[in-house]
């Protein structure tokens, strides 16, 4: 397979609110909006064993939602669209995986 004639359209970027994370959404963005496709933004709250899945965990929720705010503020900046999520799951790796899928 010809991987430099494989367009990317529709980008998943996992998010956590470093700077790392911020350059892989930019990138993505960028590689995006040239496809003319969408990046979905994940954050994933990771919920410990000890708590229920569903569990309420508004510090938490407060900070993804700063993160995903940013994100949407670097897509703004490289005129791409860009769709956010909040996810709570045990693993993170696994939600990601899931959320590609």
């Amino acid at each position: 397979m010809d991987y430099t004639a494989q367009r990317l359209r529709d980008i998943l970027v996992p998010v956590n609110g470093t700077p790392v994370s911020y350059d892989a959404l930019s990138l993505g963005c960028s590689l995006a909006r040239r496809n003319k496709g969408k990046v979905y933004a994940v954050y994933v709250i990771e919920v410990a064993r000890t708590m229920a899945l569903d569990a309420e965990l508004n510090d938490d929720a407060s900070s993804a939602e700063g993160v995903l705010v940013r994100s949407e503020q670097i897509a703004e900046e490289v005129d791409a669209k860009i769709e956010g999520e909040i996810l709570q799951a045990r693993d993170a790796g696994h939600a990601i995986v899931d959320e590609a899928i």
